[in-house]
């Protein structure tokens, strides 16, 4: 097998970063898998068990980059060495100023050089992403904090503190802002409007926005809060003072909160705070029933729910076309395989699947070669830990998932592919080709959602036809390419 191990000593970057360069690795000639981890214990033990063993693992710091590499044949090895110092060196060079590179070491001194910011982002490991994110609240600058595995007792902290001074602390484990106009780790380009979005789910987030673009609406600002934000421990410290903000924010009008399963006292206690803001606002918590009759918050059950109820609210009423009929297949009757790149399209789809009277399964461990688990239709995110780990995640390197496709889809016992696919900036720069290629070879009928819209990097529209011309059923969301599955799947027509 040809393989290699590179490291990079003391060249530290963050998450980020490093999932841009296996990105840029893996789609080398020749390159069959490329992974970009710092030299933590774990990241080295991970490699080990990949099969990467090699000397230089024992000797690996944090602070050093390791790549991991197999390809077909030697040359291509080479090929991406001298490709990634390619990569490193110019994303090194940084911005020019009077003819020099201008780097900075540390938080205060990029402030220093550029008093006028007003945000930092935070993309390091977690154990250490705290301190960075203390020291940009400590100098007045708003936070949005990407990385995830921050201690809770920090969540906490950082979050009473960004409080105190009036200053939006956004994560951890925050993937998607957007504010004044400009998108924060994976967001879509969406018009300017007076809706504004409060979301503990990056791809729920995402969801409304793009589906607001195209009723001809547009958002004020998006504000991240973290997954675990409305959880017991967090007591929707920041949902709350963020849906305070738009609720004093000029150009909003309209606000939407986006979640998954909120602990319940904190969702009532939230309740009250939302029914004492002047504006209205649309509520979707997965699965939570509609609230009394004659509420003044109106709660969603669906994310395209929720933005069509933020359209109405806006004067607007979008036109919903009806599902399709759905194209006849010759496929016996068999199990649907689910594979998600967005966590909370997988939560979403698995609800109203099991709302249409079907049995599903959510596995809680990685799905093996060659078999699947239970007998139930099988819904699964593909970004969850034990798929990524020293891997991007799917919405930026699809071989993880297009292999399952091909592997798993291709199983007799499953007879429809469901799948998703979120665009934007930081997302896969082309994903349907893949996708496409990996369907034909489960050589399975397949319903897919696309989130995004026509001014993305990826055209959703172009997306879409390419998803179209290969045959696959396409729908403008998740909420509905999983009433079109559960229709073809032979459940209640929702």
């Amino acid at each position: 097998m040809n393989q290699k191990v590179i490291i990079r000593p003391g060249s530290y970057h963050d998450s980020a970063y490093l999932m841009r360069l296996a990105r840029e690795l893996s789609n080398l000639e020749g390159i069959s898998e490329a992974v970009v981890l710092m030299g933590t214990g774990m990241n080295c033990q991970l490699l080990k068990e990949a099969g990467f063993e090699d000397p230089q693992l024992h000797q690996a710091t944090p602070m050093d980059l390791l790549l991991a590499l197999r390809a077909t044949h030697p040359q291509a090895l080479d090929a991406a060495v001298v490709e990634l110092d390619r990569l490193m060196q110019a994303a090194s060079r940084g911005t020019v100023q009077d003819g020099s590179p201008q780097t900075v070491a540390s938080i205060a001194q990029a402030i220093l050089l550029h008093p006028d910011i007003n945000l930092v982002s935070v993309a390091v490991p977690g154990q250490y992403a705290a301190y960075p994110a203390r020291q940009a609240l400590g100098s007045d600058r708003h936070v949005f904090l990407f990385s995830d595995n921050v201690a809770l007792a920090d969540e906490v902290s950082l979050k009473d503190r960004a409080r105190e001074r009036g200053l939006l602390m956004m994560g951890p484990d925050c993937g998607t802002a957007m504010l004044a106009g400009v998108g924060l780790g994976f967001m879509n380009r969406v018009r300017r409007g007076n809706i504004g979005i409060v979301g503990a789910s990056g791809t729920g987030t995402q969801e409304v926005a793009c589906l607001l673009h195209r009723y001809g609406l547009g958002i004020s600002q998006a504000i991240g809060v973290g997954s675990r934000d409305l959880s017991k421990a967090v007591d929707g410290r920041m949902s709350e003072f963020a849906c305070q903000l738009l609720d004093r924010d000029d150009d909003t009008e309209i606000i939407v909160l986006v979640a998954k399963h909120p602990d319940e006292a904190v969702a009532d206690r939230i309740h009250q705070v939302l029914a004492g803001l002047s504006k209205p606002v649309v509520v979707r918590y997965l699965g939570t029933p509609p609230p009394p009759s004659g509420d003044p918050i109106q709660y969603a059950d669906s994310l395209d729910h929720a933005a069509e109820l933020a359209a109405r609210l806006a004067g607007c009423e979008p036109e919903v076309d009806p599902l399709p009929d759905p194209v006849p297949s010759t496929a016996k009757p068999g199990r649907l395989l689910g594979l998600f790149g967005g966590g909370s399209l997988a939560s979403e789809a698995a609800l109203i699947l099991t709302q249409a009277g079907l049995t599903v399964e959510v596995p809680g461990e990685p799905l093996a070669d060659g078999s699947l688990p239970g007998s139930g239709h099988l819904v699964v995110d593909t970004g969850d830990d034990f798929y990524t780990r020293g891997k991007p995640h799917p919405m930026v390197d699809q071989s993880t998932r297009c292999e399952m496709i091909r592997t798993l889809g291709g199983l007799d016992q499953v007879s429809l592919i469901l799948i998703d696919l979120v665009l934007g900036d930081g997302s896969h720069p082309d994903p349907a080709p893949e996708l496409c290629q990996a369907l034909a070879v489960a050589s399975k009928p397949a319903v897919a959602s696309v989130t995004g819209t026509e001014l993305d990097p990826q055209n959703a529209k172009r997306q879409m036809d390419i998803l179209s011309a290969a045959g696959v059923q396409v729908q403008p969301s998740g909420a509905r390419a999983a009433r079109l599955a559960a229709v073809l799947l032979g459940g209640q027509s929702l």
